[in-house]
């Protein structure tokens, strides 16, 4: 099909999305593990929403933000071959900038911003809502700015992305699963010492994602005193709802990221290889054909068909990415959790799908940074050019930036509040199919921070 033709065919598309969804599917009467509030962080994680224009593929697909992409990183995508439209106006004015530590999703905000008439008439033209998640408002939204795309149902959504769910069917499907489901503080102390006979375990939140909502218990002393915290919560009137679980013996974090069609359809599009920094994302990449192979000969596959078949059942179609795990023993743990949405996952799949051009594939991470004043992204770029170590269409190899406004939000929201420290993130692809060139263009990133006197985190 030439280049026209496709273009004739294409349905304009609509993408936002919220990355920390989880918050708008966990009750706010249950009770919650310890956990440190970095406000600096969470604006961040609202920022990354600039990553869904790798879902674009059309100059006429629009993806929205909460503030309009970089010029220079917009410019430096284009001329790499991305397509996709931006808002140049925010949805956030400078003096509304706390609203980003609100727990409201995109699209509640673009219900109620004050550039509505703006927004009405970039969303208007196109035929198709491409959400990142289902969202509370997402029905709403669409009603609203009159979209006509067909989603699953809030609470079906809710039910399936439960870690209470994943884990009943696991049992229900594969029988040798492992863990406990705690109502009270009392289960809790009962279970957890039963377990630790054995084991370290961990106690998982319901709804918790990438490193918040995990606590790892490794012994008795630090069980009653998460005990004690949870039935504190309990005789305030909260409800207790935790996942335990037996610490793993690990050998391969992966995940599969597949789409259940709304005729019940399933499309198995890729497996992706994670590194975790404790039980957080670090990085990932598509994983080797003889991985996959692996998977295969070892039954994954019919088992992610009955996962799927399961949530149609459950009346989800969508978006999926089951976290899964080989043991060290060679046997796999198939449901970790399961993500019906999208997630970085699909992220990597489908910037794979672009440098398949060049023959290559990238892997994404993110490097933490420190800033003591904003970053120009432009002279970031034009540095990574003269290293050698920008990825560039006449030398397909190097560092693809992926986030520019996640560097310096941060710092442009809090400049009055006088922080020594301004925390910044900036998502790339490592593209190259050599494991020491990888290493050389991340220590050669490293040097340019170092050299612009931009502090880094582990």
């Amino acid at each position: 099909m030439s280049k026209t033709e496709k273009e004739q065919n294409h349905i304009s598309s609509l993408y936002l999305g919220t990355f920390n969804s989880e918050q708008f599917w966990r009750d706010h009467k249950i009770s919650r593990l310890p956990t440190i509030t970095d406000l600096q962080s969470d604006t961040i994680v609202t920022i990354m929403d600039e990553l869904k224009f790798v879902f674009c593929d059309s100059d006429e697909d629009l993806v929205i933000t909460h503030l309009p992409m970089d010029d220079a990183h917009k410019n430096y995508l284009w001329n790499l071959g991305f397509s996709f439209r931006n808002n140049e106006f925010p949805l956030i004015e400078d003096n509304n900038r706390e609203e980003l530590y609100h727990d409201k999703g995109i699209e509640q905000r673009l219900i109620e911003t004050d550039n509505y008439e703006y927004f009405k008439g970039l969303i208007s033209p196109l035929s198709k809502f491409n959400p990142y998640s289902i969202l509370p408002l997402t029905e709403a939204f669409c009603v609203h700015y009159n979209l006509q795309n067909s989603h699953p149902n809030f609470d079906i959504v809710k039910k399936v992305n439960s870690k209470v769910f994943s884990h009943q069917l696991a049992k229900k499907l594969f029988e040798d699963k492992q863990g406990e489901i705690v109502y009270s503080a009392r289960e809790l102390e009962i279970q957890g010492n039963l377990l630790l006979k054995y084991s370290p375990f961990l106690i998982k939140d319901e709804f918790g994602v990438s490193g918040k909502g995990n606590l790892l218990i490794p012994s008795s002393q630090i069980l009653q005193r998460i005990v004690r915290y949870i039935a504190k919560q309990e005789s305030k009137g909260y409800e207790t709802r935790f996942l335990l679980e037996p610490l793993l013996d690990k050998k391969i974090d992966f995940s599969c990221q597949f789409e259940i069609e709304a005729t019940g359809n399933i499309n198995i599009w890729s497996i992706q290889k994670m590194q975790n920094s404790g039980f957080a994302f670090s990085d990932i990449q598509t994983s080797e054909i003889y991985f996959q192979e692996k998977l295969e000969q070892l039954g994954y596959f019919s088992q992610v068909k009955l996962i799927a078949e399961a949530l149609y059942q459950e009346g989800y179609y969508g978006s999926v990415c089951i976290d899964s795990m080989l043991l060290e023993n060679e046997k796999i743990v198939p449901i970790i959790e399961i993500n019906a949405r999208k997630s970085m996952g699909f992220i990597n799949y489908y910037i794979d799908l672009f440098l398949a051009q060049f023959s290559t594939q990238g892997c994404l991470t993110f490097f933490s940074l420190g800033l003591s004043e904003a970053i120009n992204f432009e002279q970031i770029l034009e540095i990574m050019k003269q290293e050698n170590i920008l990825f560039m269409k006449e030398r397909p190899k190097g560092i693809l930036p992926l986030s520019a406004n996640s560097l310096n939000v941060n710092y442009k929201l809090n400049q009055d509040k006088n922080y020594q420290t301004y925390k910044g993130r900036f998502y790339v692809t490592i593209v190259s199919n050599c494991g020491e060139k990888k290493m050389f263009f991340i220590k050669k990133m490293k040097q340019i921070f170092t050299e612009l006197g931009i502090q880094q985190f582990d």
